[in-house]
């Protein structure tokens, strides 16, 4: 290790039992064990069967040949024949199949090159007492995994792990968090279930390669069928046999990976537990919630690239730009900064994660990070922490950093006049960005992510006596906090909705710490309802005060300048009519085309019906609204869509034409609803910030 190697302590004295599998563990292992038992049983018997079948069919087939030799039966009774086999390599073909992992976007680093980082991981292997990695590769993201190549025989013998690093995890978090992150993969490892997630992985590689992967087998019949109308009805027949066998292993599925989903939240709690020995809760705790803030940063910088990309250009290292978007995102948020990175308070956890119901996810092949910084604090193992970005364990971690960041951009062609993006080009566009796309600082997020309703007569606003208050009684954290209580709630009816009507897989499930069962539901969902008709009406009272403040106060100042703004507020509702029109056009005609979007089975009849309705009423209507926000020079954001727009307009598409659906021109009206809307949502934001400016000056 060299003198300088950053490795924090390990904490000292923590009980061995900490990572012994805990009861619900043992649990759901016999569960799983006892799911892929019954699979093997279940597959057994329909390998006996069709050894059965292939013996049956090739004795009765040659009987038919033998003893009855003519054309046409020497032909069934090949056809029989082939009935057997083919079952039977439907059935056992899986097992000559490798499934390999994808290497494309990452790239396998050494020890000559790595030092510092191998004597990390050797030191942690130690640690955890888990092998050493066969080979470790690094990627682009924010990741962290254990892999390996899988085939049927896995299964049965052992396969050495390989560890990915994903880059965009290093960016994001200290030594400590970065050990014990490590260690949670390390812990992974260790585990004798990561067997049974071989076991569970292949089983479900033999069950999709039955139920899907069959266009070489499907292919085969089509041929043989076409070879003779007498092989066509023996392929008819084995493509019978094989469809009952898939209807079987549909249900084998949903039983198998229902158990082991349970079982992997478990393996993550067990992982932790191994992570906290050796690296002491806390760090583990503060990584998850940088993970998930590192991870929403990283896909925002892949958004900018676009942007950038479509301008001809491209960066040479996206880390720099991801910090810098994690550093926005903590100053939006008002976080504290330790080395650059964001300081997640439990207090800011909570109130970004507000949602009132919760239920066990039958599906989900993780624990909540709630739950896992839950479960982290009740092992309450204490750690010293430090500081240092992970970064420090790496050598040349520029060219590193280069290196994968080319990777991104490996799936597009380049121009040949494509220039590079510099950090500080990146840095200003992000603070042009957030002037541009934010409302201004003063208001304490009151406007945030959302809309004013629209009132029924906004001149009864302005006629109002209503006692407004000061401008500081008005915008208060607690009036801002409330559009988000709003939003949570309506995802908890969602949820509650959900469960009632079981599409989500659940018993019962929390509502405020108390336990429901799913009959509850629609009691808890009124009780819900009630909620958020109280807090809508009650944001719609505030946005009535803050408007009546702003114009009382600029009536005082100057009635004119109190009209003036009265004539902002009323543009601005008529546009949002409009809006709101505008969208419920657009909504309804995609909807009468949804299934030839969707790619279904449509008649002749039905395609004739759907493409007269949208010329005669949908496209005209269409049209007309796009020449309104034309006028309003709604597209001026967008000059090369406005352009499109006319060219629409003016043009007279057809869309479907000598059988065949113009993909290109329904493509085009698929794309303008879209980006249209996109244009109004942004001339309704630019104009309500406008007012917003225009008013601070009352304040």
């Amino acid at each position: 290790m060299p003198p300088d190697f950053l490795y924090p302590a390990t904490p000292e004295n923590v009980p061995l039992s900490i990572t012994d599998p805990s009861p619900a563990f043992k649990k759901e292992v016999s569960g799983v064990m006892g799911s892929i038992l019954f699979f093997f049983i279940v597959y057994a018997l329909l390998l006996l069967v069709s050894v059965a079948l292939v013996i049956g069919c090739v004795y009765a087939g040659i009987a038919i040949i033998i003893n009855v030799p003519r054309l046409i039966t020497i032909a069934a009774g090949i056809g029989l024949i082939g009935v057997g086999v083919m079952v039977f390599v439907f059935l056992v073909k899986f097992l000559f199949s490798v499934s390999r992992y994808d290497r494309s976007h990452i790239i396998e680093i050494n020890e000559n090159e790595q030092p510092a980082l191998f004597g990390f991981i050797r030191q942690l292997t130690k640690d955890t007492q888990t092998p050493f990695p066969r080979k470790i590769y690094v990627s682009a993201d924010v990741n962290a995994c254990v892999f390996y190549d899988s085939s049927f025989w896995s299964m049965f013998f052992p396969v050495k792990k390989n560890l990915q690093i994903g880059l965009g995890l290093v960016n994001s978090l200290n030594v400590s968090e970065f050990k014990a992150v490590m260690a949670h993969e390390f812990g992974h490892f260790s585990q004798r279930s990561m067997k049974l997630g071989s076991f569970v992985y292949n089983v479900n590689k033999i069950i999709y390669n039955m139920l899907f992967d069959n266009k070489g087998y499907a292919s085969f019949l089509q041929v043989w069928a076409n070879i003779d109308g007498v092989f066509a009805i023996f392929a008819s027949i084995t493509a019978g046999i094989a469809k009952g066998i898939q209807s079987i292993l549909r249900q084998m599925y949903g039983f198998i990976n229902k158990k082991y989903m349970s079982l992997s939240r478990q393996m993550e709690f067990h992982a932790d537990a191994v992570a906290a020995s050796v690296s002491g809760s806390g760090p583990l705790g503060t990584a998850l919630r940088r993970i998930e803030m590192a991870a929403s940063c990283y896909e925002i910088t892949l958004q900018k690239y676009d942007d950038f990309f479509r301008k001809k250009m491209i960066s040479h290292n996206i880390y720099p730009h991801q910090k810098l978007i994690i550093q926005q995102m903590a100053h939006q948020y008002k976080l504290p900064l330790q080395n650059g990175l964001p300081v997640i308070s439990d207090e800011f956890y909570r109130n970004t994660n507000s949602t009132r119901v919760n239920f066990k996810d039958q599906w989900a092949s993780h624990p909540s990070t709630e739950e896992r910084i839950k479960h982290l604090d009740e092992l309450a193992i204490p750690s010293g922490i430090k500081e240092e970005t992970a970064w420090v364990l790496f050598n040349n971690k520029e060219q590193l950093q280069q290196q994968l960041t080319k990777k991104i951009y490996e799936q597009v062609e380049m121009p040949q006049d494509i220039t590079v993006l510099d950090e500080t080009e990146f840095d200003n566009t992000l603070k042009q960005d957030r002037v541009k796309n934010n409302f201004p600082d003063e208001y304490n997020g009151f406007y945030d992510n959302r809309q004013l309703a629209v009132p029924e007569n906004e001149e009864e606003i302005f006629r109002s006596a209503e006692q407004t208050g000061s401008f500081a009684e008005i915008f208060t954290a607690d009036n801002a906090a409330v559009s988000k209580k709003i939003n949570a709630a309506t995802q908890d009816i969602e949820i509650l909705k959900a469960i009632q009507e079981k599409r989500i897989d659940t018993k019962s499930f929390d509502f405020d710490g108390v336990k429901y069962n799913r009959s509850d539901a629609p009691a808890v969902m009124e009780k819900l309802e009630t909620e958020l008709k109280g807090m809508k009406e009650g944001q719609d009272k505030l946005d009535t005060r803050a408007i009546l403040f702003f114009y009382t106060k600029a009536k005082q100042a100057d009635p004119l300048k109190a009209e003036e703004l009265k004539g902002m507020y009323t543009s601005h509702f008529a546009v949002r009519k409009k809006a709101d029109a505008f969208l419920k056009q657009m909504n309804e005609m995609l909807s009468a085309l949804q299934p030839v979007f969707s790619g279904q089975t449509i008649t002749l009849e039905e395609i004739n019906s759907m493409i007269a309705r949208l010329k005669k009423t949908d496209e005209p209507a269409f049209k007309i609204e796009l020449k309104n926000w034309m006028e309003l020079d709604v597209f001026v954001s967008d000059p090369s869509l406005k352009v499109r727009v006319k060219a629409f307009i003016d043009a007279d598409f057809v869309y479907f034409h000598d059988k065949s659906f113009i993909e290109t021109e329904l493509k085009e009206l698929h794309a303008l609803c879209n980006e249209s809307w996109v244009c109004v949502n942004t001339f309704l934001f630019d104009q309500f910030k406008a007012i917003l400016q225009t008013q601070l000056q009352y304040a």
